[in-house]
């Protein structure tokens, strides 16, 4: 592939370039890994909710390994290719920045853009104030020379510009996403839903492995059971690049984004895989979580059953390794009922009929844990729907 324009590296010191992923505060190292699992590409974590990704240098490389990243990831929640680095955080030194870069390489003239600020330092204390200062400096680039600007759209941006603050220093760079990337396709109007990019850092952080035996017994609509058997078979999210900003980008429109898509969509499980099973004693929840399970190509290798965790029957699968019960149980906030405490002290029985396993948990709750009357082996805090949880490990030795 030969691309008519060279995409600009980032400045600031950073070379070769790299992508900053942002997840839910936790799960920033469930990414990294992720990254570097499905497509080889060196990632750590650099704090609770941002990774970096490390991309190969040269135009084409660059620009295809960042697209594959952004069309692959599930557990990135935003995936920005950062054009600067390590700017003092401060409004004269910001602005320069901003002006220096060469905005009119990236930002097609008639396409809306907008600007996402996050984080503060003492001189920029207000995100509204650093995002007009963004959208100003950008425009003054522009007129700089002679040339129109873009429009500024905040409602509905083709491109969107992301300013970064952490640690008196600041970040800039282009949201190849241009949102939230946890959205797969599927109706949310199920009760309490967890995020789909949640649910694959969980999964990950699980250590689910399409050898081990995986068990949901609270499956509810089926977001956690389908998403971590899709990263259990290594299957990649394989977005629709239609629906993403980094089609709207100048470098990126000499990228073969369907062809990309396509090669990811096209991956298929592995033929021979251990036993994934989801339950959960609500019929609607079942309906549910089957329709999900069928909408994400998942419906010959996953089972999902109506069942009460107190008869529910874990999946056989002679011979294997010992398997994982990952599961997000009713934590009492949105999910009202008085058998709340009931069903964390069934979650325990069942575990205790699985030596050797794993059991991984999501609680909100510290009491409702304590009715499982296990004792943890690791404990990651995440945050969920604005609650401080923690996503629970325990070792299930035999007697």
């Amino acid at each position: 592939m030969t691309s008519r324009r060279a995409a600009p590296g980032p400045r600031g010191g950073t070379t070769p370039p790299h992508l900053r992923l942002v997840t839910a505060p936790g799960l920033a190292g469930a990414a990294a890994g992720e990254v570097s699992a499905l497509l080889g590409l060196p990632a750590r974590e650099t704090g609770p909710a941002t990774a970096d990704v490390g991309l190969p240098p040269g135009d084409d490389d660059t620009l295809l390994a960042a697209a594959r990243v952004t069309l692959a990831s599930r557990a990135a929640g935003r995936v920005v290719l950062d054009l600067a680095r390590d700017i003092p955080a401060e409004p004269d030194a910001l602005a320069a920045a901003l002006r220096d870069l060469p905005w009119e390489d990236w930002l097609p003239v008639g396409v809306p853009f907008a600007v996402r600020a996050t984080g503060r330092s003492p001189a920029l204390r207000h995100t509204l104030h650093v995002a007009r200062l963004a959208k100003d400096a950008v425009r003054d680039r522009f007129r700089a020379r002679g040339r129109q600007a873009p429009p500024v759209d905040p409602r509905r941006p083709r491109a969107l510009l992301d300013v970064a603050i952490r640690k008196g220093r600041c970040s800039v760079g282009l949201d190849l996403g241009g949102g939230s990337l946890h959205y797969r396709g599927g109706r949310r109007d199920a009760t309490a839903p967890l995020r789909e990019d949640v649910a694959a850092g969980l999964a990950l952080l699980a250590g689910v492995r399409a050898d081990r035996p995986l068990l949901d017994p609270f499956c509810g609509s089926g977001t956690l059971l389908a998403e971590a058997a899709a990263v259990a078979l290594g299957l990649p999210a394989a977005r629709d690049p239609r629906r993403l900003a980094l089609g709207a980008l100048l470098p990126f429109r000499d990228v073969p984004l369907a062809e990309l898509a396509e090669e990811l969509a096209s991956r298929r499980p592995p033929g021979d895989h251990a036993p994934f099973l989801g339950a959960d004693a609500d019929a609607v929840r079942v309906a549910e979580a089957r329709a999900l399970v069928a909408r994400a190509g998942l419906g010959g290798h996953v089972e999902v059953r109506e069942a009460s965790v107190e008869a529910l029957e874990p999946p056989e699968n002679p011979g294997a390794r010992p398997g994982i019960v990952l599961t997000n149980p009713p934590w009492g906030r949105r999910l009202a009922g008085t058998g709340v405490r009931a069903a964390w002290r069934a979650l325990g029985t069942l575990a205790r009929r699985l030596p050797g396993w794993t059991l991984a948990v999501l609680s909100g709750d510290p009491a409702l844990t304590r009715e499982l009357g296990l004792a943890a082996g690791r404990r990651h805090p995440v945050l969920v729907g604005g609650v401080d949880a923690r996503f629970l490990l325990y070792p299930l030795r035999s007697r």
